[in-house]
């Protein structure tokens, strides 16, 4: 899960470099990659919280994905920012998170990487990262591919599972869809 914090004056009046950000979806690796200094540069911090496989296994993955939420606000506090509100992509009900920073304003919006200018941003973090994080497990696992399809669920990357197994980075608790 990607996250970036903004100073209301970056968001006022967008620097130029930041002028081409929208959901990662949407841009191609190059551009993704082209804009992730220009992010770091202009956020007051950004990053990526992820739970294993494992772990996921384990806690389920709307409770991984409610931890990792509530490790990035830890992460971003102890770098001395407060943050009033958290504007979060997706629908949650996120009962742990609210409780544990009732303070804060928490909205989840739909779709809210193509309408909001910080989720967009945390979203080509989270997927550029990712795309190198894949890279690197390409050479550790050959044969999956994961240089190609990242993980994500193609039918190319759901052959190479059925060819050569599961590598330790699956999860168990996913089923594959035929």
């Amino acid at each position: 899960m990607g996250y970036t914090v903004f100073a209301q004056d970056i968001i006022e009046t967008l620097p130029v470099e930041l002028s081409l950000v929208r959901d990662s979806k949407l841009l191609s690796r190059s551009r993704r990659e082209a804009l992730m200094e220009p992010i770091r540069k202009h956020s007051q911090c950004s990053g990526v919280v992820m739970h294993s496989s494992r772990k996921i296994d384990s806690l389920g993955i709307n409770q991984s994905i409610e931890d990792c939420m509530i490790q990035a606000i830890h992460r971003t506090r102890s770098r001395g920012i407060a943050p009033v509100a958290v504007l979060i992509d997706g629908n949650y009900p996120l009962k742990r998170l609210r409780s544990a920073f009732p303070e804060l304003q928490i909205l989840c919006l739909v779709g809210g990487d193509n309408r909001v200018f910080s989720i967009a941003c945390a979203s080509i973090v989270a997927k550029v990262l990712r795309d190198r994080r894949m890279l690197r497990f390409d050479q550790l696992f050959p044969g999956y591919d994961f240089g190609k399809h990242a993980g994500y669920g193609t039918a190319h990357h759901r052959n190479q599972i059925k060819s050569l197994g599961l590598s330790p980075l699956h999860r168990r608790s996913f089923k594959l869809k035929n």
